[in-house]
């Protein structure tokens, strides 16, 4: 039969598809929505259709008895494909982003400054043998950085900065205060903000483990003039947190406890939350920005690991500011954005171990810009840019650099411990059990963060059900804008939660590590800011179809059901169930610390205070800082015991309830001691104090 012949057929749906999500390399920016579209189109009912079918799934993912994963998929996978056809009714678009410079970078380079960077950096290099900072190798250090600074930085406009004309533009500047409708809702974001971070910061949670020992006592050696490069507690440890926290202890004469090592990690994750603004912002607009870091700042898992105050928040704290100004200065082709980059790269591998993947990272991002941007004069210019982050984090690395180099087994032992077989055999093949890893790390925002009480809730999702949602709406909106536009900002931003989530990943030698809300910690500024591209493409699709103040007030409204709902979601989880399970799970060693200091104060000494050694009970050096005496191990053995009898100082001994073979030992060497138990506030946790009086030695 002829073609003249043959019935007209309409295209099938996927043959729609396929056209309209086929690549279009040279469209630059989404087209505006017609006027005729939008009057056919009363609401966004598809845009709708997604973001309620995802919470819905979301929903169907929490902890229950029962679950299963079955529902949660085939809703997303319906919010996916009611996504999807959003974008082709144009119903949800992603913001566009910000215009790139037609312009390649200027590198205005002073050779002498330079010369003087390599020497001054080889002179550093040699100082910092000793392992520790001292006054001479840190202000070589310094005069480095600042030499290699001034080789390349570029005045703006070819202006140079003096104190003269910095006076002079501030006495001209005639500044007018305007508090508008962006000002009232930034200064309630960041009240919000606030309060999730400082919110009952005592008690959130109530009490320290061993690791916080071990950074409280690192901080008390800086204290008293011991100042290394690298502290080998706990299989090594970065710097960063100890001598920052140190500092602020120091400046405002404050003791060495929980709460203040708590008070500068909670400023360090307020300072990555104006990152994630910023990066927000770069990505999108301020709105993008602002909604990005608005859930970071009251979400659950980034709460939990800045309240734990240990390295962790310093892991998206670097995160943030490389891959903002990476991503500025490749868009501005700036090459002070660059060297600020370099800088934070630096910086954060003095801050925590899982950092070590932001270099990949970076390489990788260079990657994904030159071959989006294929010419070879662009490919060399995005080489020199590589080298150039590189040396800059280099010489800001220096210090570390030189120790592990120095100590290659010490420096590099407990990442190599989790993803070789050094401490113990593969469970499986290795290539099987990085994909399984992989696997449940991708899907922990929905499912199941992990089993590690201290910095989650055991079994539930990373995200909460809001977030959860928008988290897929902004990745799955990331992903099907590449696939048309094929922007390298697209991809850099969706390649870069898998590489951030490589810490714990790579955790093959203990896969039952993994996820872990600590190593995965870098993915929040990714993650968030993908958060905030849903909300902003989902607030604008409602915005441009529903016109006038009823469309305005829906706006308002659903927007304010959204951050109401997550709100209350994250408190529960954090001031709730969170505080709930670490308090049932850890040991009460403030109270313990609490009867210690009250002995030490009214009758005895830290010298004659003591904790009896028992399998599994408390670390009796959090006594002696919950006591205020930091540096202090009140351990005793119990064969110990006997030599105390010949200090006739009153003395208290610390007993687990059912340490009946020590209790007997006391009573024993000491015949008028008097016991009594301690009713913990805490369930299972009452423990025995043994009061020795004065002048009483052993038994004749």
């Amino acid at each position: 039969m002829s073609d003249q012949h043959q019935p007209n057929t309409e295209p099938s749906v996927w043959d729609y598809l396929v056209g309209k999500l086929r690549v279009s390399p040279k469209v630059e920016n989404e087209q505006e929505v017609p006027h005729d579209l939008k009057e056919k189109v009363l609401l966004p009912w598809l845009t709708l259709a997604a973001l309620a079918l995802a919470i819905t799934a979301q929903l169907t993912l929490e902890p229950s008895p029962g679950r299963t994963p079955w529902p949660g998929v085939l809703l997303y996978t319906g919010s996916a494909v009611c996504l999807v056809f959003a974008v082709l009714r144009r119903e949800w678009q992603l913001i566009p982003h910000r215009s790139e410079a037609l312009t390649t970078i200027q590198i205005p380079l002073r050779i002498e400054f330079l010369l003087a960077g390599v020497l001054l950096s080889l002179m550093a290099f040699l100082l910092f043998g000793s392992g520790e900072f001292g006054l001479l190798n840190l202000v070589v250090w310094l005069l480095a950085l600042a030499s290699f600074f001034l080789a390349f930085w570029q005045h703006p406009h070819g202006k140079k900065l003096s104190i003269k004309v910095l006076w002079k533009q501030l006495s001209e500047m005639d500044i007018h205060v305007h508090i508008g409708r962006w000002t009232v809702i930034v200064l309630a974001a960041v009240a919000v903000i606030l309060f999730f971070n400082f919110y009952r910061l005592d008690s959130v949670p109530p009490e320290m483990v061993s690791d916080q020992a071990e950074k409280l006592l690192d901080i008390n050696d800086i204290l008293h003039g011991i100042t290394p490069v690298y502290f080998l507690r706990n299989t090594g440890r970065e710097v960063l947190h100890f001598y920052l926290t140190a500092a602020y202890m120091a400046i405002f004469n404050l003791d060495v406890s929980f709460l203040n090592l708590k008070a500068v990690a909670v400023f360090a994750n307020l300072l990555t939350l104006f990152f994630i603004y910023l990066l927000g912002k770069e990505f999108g607009n301020k709105w993008v920005g602002l909604g990005a870091a608005v859930f970071a700042g009251m979400a659950y898992w980034p709460l939990l690991f800045t309240r734990l105050a240990l390295r962790i928040p310093y892991y998206p704290l670097f995160v943030a500011p490389v891959m903002y100004f990476m991503l500025r200065g490749l868009r501005r082709q700036q090459i002070n954005d660059i060297l600020l980059a370099g800088l934070f790269l630096g910086l954060g591998l003095h801050g925590y171990t899982p950092f070590r993947i932001v270099p990949i990272f970076v390489v990788l991002g260079m990657l994904i810009y030159s071959l989006h941007k294929p010419s070879k004069h662009r490919s060399l210019v995005s080489l020199f840019i590589l080298v150039l982050i590189a040396f800059m984090s280099l010489i800001v690395f220096l210090p570390l650099l030189r120790y592990w180099l120095a100590n290659p087994d010490l420096f590099s032992y407990r990442a190599f411990s989790r993803l070789t077989g050094m401490e113990v055999g593969f469970q499986q093949h290795p290539l099987v059990i990085f994909l399984q890893n992989f696997w449940k790390a991708s899907v922990m925002f929905f499912w199941d963060n992990g089993v590690i009480w201290a910095h989650s809730i055991p079994g539930r999702p990373a995200l909460d059900v809001v977030t959860g949602a928008l988290y897929f709406l902004g990745v799955a909106g990331l992903l099907v804008r590449y696939i048309r536009k094929r922007s390298w900002m697209d991809l850099f931003l969706l390649v870069s939660i898998p590489l951030l989530l490589m810490p714990s990943i790579l955790s093959l030698a203990y896969p039952g590590e993994n996820p872990s809300l600590n190593r995965t910690a870098g993915a929040v500024v990714p993650v968030f800011v993908a958060v905030g591209m849903a909300l902003e493409a989902f607030g604008r699709s409602l915005k441009e179809r529903l016109e006038g103040k009823l469309g305005r007030s829906i706006l308002v409204l659903v927007v304010t059901v959204l951050l109401i709902w997550s709100a209350d979601n994250n408190f529960d989880l954090v001031f709730n169930q969170y505080y709930r399970i670490y308090r049932a799970s850890s040991w009460n060693t403030s109270e313990i610390g609490r009867v210690a200091g009250f002995f030490i104060e009214s009758l005895g000494s830290p010298e004659s205070t003591y904790v009896v050694g028992y399998p599994h009970w408390i670390d009796s050096r959090l006594v002696a800082i919950n006591a205020g005496y930091a540096g202090y191990d009140f351990a005793i053995l119990p064969e110990q015991i006997p030599e105390t009898a010949s200090d006739p100082s009153p003395k208290l001994f610390f007993l687990n309830v059912n340490d009946g073979e020590n209790l007997q030992k006391l009573r024993e060497t000491f015949e008028y001691g008097i016991l009594s138990q301690y009713d913990s506030d805490v369930e299972n946790k009452d423990f025995m104090l043994f009061f020795v009086p004065p002048g009483q030695g052993a038994l004749p």
